[in-house]
């Protein structure tokens, strides 16, 4: 991520060599950057074990400190989904949770080391690694009183559909690029009434877990993204809905003519089928049991085209709708 990404006053993410001493690697998959937020109504909630950690000692002011930290997560944890959900891109928190044995690579490319370097990288001995994103410093350069002041900034493309539908995965864009109208998008979300945001964000919370999953568990990833849309359906229909008593695969299908394409009622069907397949038969997509199974093309097609329409038409119907 070379731009910044900046929502109104609310929050923003910048790109990790906004700061000088964060460290790089030519072999990385992941590409930090910091999220800045404002989270508004700060909530003291009593926590579990409070007695015992006044038995071990910690002060009043830790636990209180303590009691103010599950309002921080939601608030971290709803933009990281909103942005992984309206975007072509997943966004996720560093955390130190799955350790593991580990070497060091190279932090430039293996060519350029010398004999001394190579011998040292190939004579490593594991070690016990936790997960996370450290250097001398790092917790000055997160003492902020604002956000940070960036000079460019992620640009929005023109067309909302073909942003969703052409080339959307990953690996095929170097540059991080917004949908169209995209501040006014959230501007929809965050408009919501409380219990119709609560179910949205339930519904982007399935979404954010079907592309976190979406290369690991296949099936799993499906069924989350699928449920995703079923929730978004199901709403759309007791919110605006003729008929209150839809089916869950009508809704399913109403709901996607509706924000996605009018005439693609078939293809919508051999979604859904999948997912009865998956949840009813129990047909699993190739290499989530066999590890040595060849992957599948037209299985990874139609994992990309259930994820991108689910993004797509929760974005038409925030945009539209609302």
């Amino acid at each position: 991520m070379v731009k910044a990404l900046r929502y109104r006053d609310v929050f923003q993410v910048v790109p990790f060599f906004y700061f000088k001493n964060m460290p790089f690697s030519e072999y990385a998959w992941h590409f930090p950057a910091v999220l800045e937020y404002e989270v508004e109504n700060i909530m003291e909630e009593i926590r579990p074990y409070e007695e015992e950690f006044r038995r071990r000692g910690l002060s009043e002011d830790v636990i209180s400190f303590g009691r103010k930290l599950p309002s921080q997560v939601r608030v971290r944890k709803e933009i990281l989904h909103l942005l992984t959900a309206l975007t072509n891109f997943q966004f996720f928190e560093y955390g130190s949770g799955g350790n593991c044995w580990g070497i060091q690579t190279p932090m430039k490319d293996v060519k350029e080391l010398n004999e001394e370097e190579l011998e040292r990288i190939n004579n490593q001995t594991s070690h016990w690694t936790i997960r996370s994103f450290v250097y001398p410093d790092v917790a000055k350069d997160l003492q902020i009183d604002g956000f940070t002041k960036c000079q460019s900034f992620c640009e929005a493309v023109e067309n909302s559909y073909s942003y969703y539908t052409v080339n959307p995965h990953a690996e095929a864009n170097s540059e991080i690029k917004i949908p169209p109208h995209f501040e006014s998008v959230l501007d929809c979300y965050f408009a919501l009434g409380e219990d119709e945001r609560f179910t949205v964000r339930q519904c982007i919370g399935l979404m954010y877990e079907g592309v976190d999953l979406f290369e690991s568990k296949r099936s799993v990833s499906l069924l989350s993204t699928i449920s995703s849309i079923e929730g978004m359906a199901r709403l759309d229909v007791l919110k605006y809905g003729e008929n209150k008593n839809l089916g869950a695969c009508d809704s399913f299908l109403r709901y996607l003519k509706k924000f996605v394409a009018g005439r693609s009622e078939d293809k919508f069907r051999r979604y859904y089928a999948k997912r009865c397949e998956i949840s009813h038969e129990g047909v699993l997509f190739l290499n989530d049991l066999d590890l040595y199974e060849q992957t599948n093309d037209e299985d990874w097609k139609l994992r990309l085209e259930v994820q991108q329409i689910a993004r797509l038409a929760l974005y038409n119907w925030l945009h539209f709708k609302h």
